[in-house]
């Protein structure tokens, strides 16, 4: 396989399973949460923000989608999102970054711009754990694709 296209198809296996790996952790942080913080945040993003995103996603495609549907629109964006963060860490690794700087900057970029960028109307109107949630779940895909791809050799 060509040098490119390796590093390619290798960033994009890395930041899928690292977006996995996110939903495991964040999974598992969510349950942790207090009964009120989940509540505030089902208040804000009723059925959660893949599903909202769908939502959105269906809205502007003209479609009013329900909540099934949405989800998996928010489910494959998502997915797509991390297939192409691991890329875009790939190719920072490939320009000589060490692979878990790579994932790491990378991690914490989507953070900043998807997490808290698209939140700005209402960052202030969710409790303080969904925040550090997002923290833990953007450190866990930057982490996992890093390690991955300096496994691969990438």
């Amino acid at each position: 396989m060509a040098p490119l296209r390796r590093t390619l198809v290798t960033g994009a296996l890395a930041g899928y399973v690292a977006s996995r790996t996110m939903d495991a952790v964040t999974g598992v942080f969510h349950a942790r949460q207090s009964e009120d913080s989940r509540k505030r945040e089902d208040e804000i993003a009723p059925g959660g923000t893949l599903v909202q995103l769908g939502h959105q996603l269906g809205a502007v495609a003209g479609r009013d989608l329900d909540d099934a549907t949405a989800g998996r629109v928010g489910l494959a964006v998502h997915r797509t999102f991390g297939t192409t963060y691991g890329v875009l860490a790939a190719l920072l690794a490939r320009r000589g970054l060490h692979p878990v700087a790579a994932g790491l900057t990378v991690g914490a970029a989507a953070w900043a711009v998807v997490d808290e960028g698209t939140a700005l109307p209402t960052m202030t109107d969710y409790p303080l754990v969904s925040h550090a949630r997002g923290v833990v779940g953007h450190t866990t895909v930057g982490l996992t694709i890093g390690v991955l791809l300096a496994l691969a050799g990438d």
